[in-house]
């Protein structure tokens, strides 16, 4: 079970961010030249695959306080808000994607410290 824990940590954003794209460019015929510029594309995805890891990481934790259904609930839709900053934050790069992923999972950490210390 902690394999898949954190492939899916790894790789819900980057897998967002690739179907959101496949959805907006759909359209577009020839979006690629070759597959060299298929697989540059995707190696730029790399680097934004940890940013998936603090709300990933948010949602274990409440996941492991009991709170499955509210960590399930959380995650997605902090998730999807995340994938749609993401958009407008990678505008600016990486650095950007990374400060949003952080803020957004902010309310997640919190619910967690608040039931944490509730007992």
């Amino acid at each position: 079970m902690r394999g898949e824990f954190w492939l899916l940590a790894l790789l819900w954003l980057p897998a967002g961010l690739i179907g959101q794209a496949a959805i907006r460019f759909t359209a577009s015929s020839g979006l690629f030249q070759g597959s060299g510029e298929m697989f540059a594309a995707l190696g730029s995805l790399v680097p934004i695959a940890p940013c998936g890891l603090p709300l990933a990481l948010g949602c274990r934790c409440l996941w492991r306080l009991g709170y499955r259904r509210a960590a399930w609930a959380t995650g997605v839709g902090l998730g999807t808000l995340t994938m749609a900053g993401t958009v407008f934050a990678g505008l600016l790069g990486p650095v950007a994607i990374a400060a949003w992923a952080v803020l957004l999972s902010l309310p997640v950490w919190i619910a967690w410290f608040w039931l944490a210390r509730r007992g």
